[in-house]
């Protein structure tokens, strides 16, 4: 018995070359791309924010002991006092009396060197984990707007596979339907064919025209008709 041929191993197989992608699917690829670069970079944020905390966090006791909450409102007081003579226009005698004011709060806050000093510390980092929490905030809406982005292109690159498979079937269908035509073409051309060979020995040969003997016979007839 002839052997049965046997089977290309995986790695001959040939291999269709990949179907060039659409704009809509490079679209959401760059999308995709996107997104997983706003999630490393939240993910880099997450320690920042937990660093800034626990400074806070350490910080805060400090500023909680004896004078200190007397101390804090009058380093507010300073600092809002600061920005009104910076930025309002007063009259030379009450620019006066503001910067009296900030002086005597000065010399008070300077007797409590150590809680004003741990008041800054606090507030600097405050500032500075406001600044983390604040991008964390521009990357959460940034994700989630690519999100969105991702499921409408992703429902749009559906639909247009779906449409692309649909197209192809009814090309398939086609194809072979034409197939079918042709081929009923085929079998009744041959099988008329078949028939007129069958019946061709039963057909006489014969000459249909008529030769010039035979004209002259028929004209002699008519004559003796009309005689």
């Amino acid at each position: 018995a002839a052997a049965l041929p046997r089977a290309l191993p995986a790695a001959q197989i040939p291999q269709l070359p990949p179907r060039p992608k659409t704009a809509k699917e490079l679209e959401l690829d760059a999308l995709i791309t996107k997104r997983q670069e706003i999630i490393e970079k939240l993910k880099g944020k997450n320690p920042l924010v937990a660093e800034a905390r626990k400074k806070v966090a350490g910080l805060v006791p400090s500023i909680r002991g004896a004078g200190a909450s007397h101390t804090v409102k009058l380093a507010s007081e300073a600092e809002h006092i600061e920005f009104s003579i910076a930025t309002e226009a007063y009259t030379p005698k009450k620019e006066k009396e503001l910067i009296k004011r900030l002086r005597g709060i000065r010399q008070e806050l300077a007797k409590h060197k150590e809680i004003d000093d741990a008041r800054k510390a606090v507030d600097t980092q405050r500032h500075a984990l406001h600044a983390v929490v604040s991008d964390v905030r521009d990357l959460e809406r940034e994700l989630a707007e690519a999100r969105s982005r991702c499921d409408i292109v992703y429902a749009e690159v559906l639909a247009e596979r779906k449409s692309a498979y649909e197209q192809r079937q009814k090309n398939r269908e086609e194809r072979r339907h034409k197939q079918f035509v042709e081929l009923q073409e085929r079998v009744h051309e041959e099988k008329r064919k078949q028939h007129d060979d069958e019946l061709k020995p039963y057909f006489k040969d014969y000459d249909d025209t008529v030769s010039m003997d035979e004209v002259v016979v028929i004209e002699k007839k008519e004559k003796k008709k009309e005689e």
